[in-house]
């Protein structure tokens, strides 16, 4: 059973519910994945399976890299399938040596479907202003669930920055994806069931915290309970800060009563003032007093 979550650009990242396995190492999944990419230098060398064959040399002669056509495109990507959904933690990229004008400006996604290269999450953008910034060996960390990953490159007309290759073009010699089945986690080892109180039953493949609390919870392993007087039961996973209070309520965790000078004691959650006042009423009250008190 499935359940899907909203990530950026739309794209859905789907968390399942899964038979807990153990024992499976946390390795390089993408080595046994399906690689494609955008197009072939040469149909009979530096293809896609060359990026996820564990051959991690950056020189183009050794046989390692994939390279995608390098005249012409103004688009370029990669993508490897998984083959199933994965808990990622990290994604190591190996690019072939003193390219980082062909490298620059790469994007990092993540996804579970293909219908396009820039669908997902995107995990990482290269943003270098100098070719010297551009790292060709680099690990990032992209903790999210997903099928297949993908690295895409492009060039505008202008080009951003005058060193920039004139077209793109990918050369990647190793693609490491590093990460757990769903449902298990471990620093090295997945060999461990993420809490039952993470929702969805999936966590971080490294340090077992959850991604998402069910309602009433919050903390890193959803172990902490909301304040009582949060909405709804609702508050905000990392601080437990309640998203809104309960009637007569207010503050970052709604410990606060509204002041009784409010009408019916309602009051802003951040700021504690009153929507309403009752000073008319208690005015009238008052004179009416003070009246009887002269007859």
């Amino acid at each position: 059973m499935a359940i899907g979550h909203t990530g950026l650009n739309g794209c859905v990242i789907v968390i399942v519910f899964a038979v807990m396995r153990s024992g499976v190492s946390e390795s390089n999944v993408a080595i046994s994945g399906t690689a494609q990419q955008s197009s072939n230098m040469d149909n009979a060398r530096w293809l896609a399976e060359e990026a996820v064959d564990g051959c991690v040399q950056t020189t183009i002669t050794s046989g390692c890299c994939s390279h995608t056509r390098a005249i012409g495109p103004n688009t370029a990507w990669w993508r490897v399938d998984l083959g199933t959904l994965v808990t990622i933690n990290a994604i190591t990229i190996y690019y072939r040596g003193n390219s980082q004008y062909r490298l620059a400006g790469y994007q990092l996604y993540v996804s579970n479907i293909t219908s396009s290269p820039r669908e997902g999450v995107l995990c990482y953008e290269d943003t270098s202003t100098t070719l010297a910034a551009v790292q060709l060996t680099i690990t990032h960390q992209c903790p999210y669930v997903g099928r297949y990953v993908t690295v895409y490159n492009y060039r505008n007309t202008p080009k951003r920055y005058d060193w920039y290759y004139d077209y793109a073009v990918l050369e990647l010699c190793e693609v490491q994806v590093w990460g757990c089945q769903v449902g298990t986690h471990g620093n090295g080892n997945c060999d461990r069931a993420c809490s039952g109180n993470c929702y969805g039953g999936n966590c971080n493949a490294t340090t077992g915290a959850c991604f998402y609390c069910f309602t009433g919870s919050y903390g890193d392993f959803c172990n902490k309970t909301c304040p009582l007087s949060c909405k709804n039961n609702k508050c905000k996973k990392d601080s437990g800060n309640c998203y809104d209070c309960i009637a007569q309520k207010y503050g970052v965790k709604c410990e606060q009563d509204c002041s009784i000078n409010c009408k019916d004691r309602l009051c802003g959650k951040d700021s504690g003032h009153c929507y309403g006042k009752v000073e008319s009423a208690c005015r009238f009250q008052l004179i009416m007093v003070t009246k009887s008190m002269l007859q």
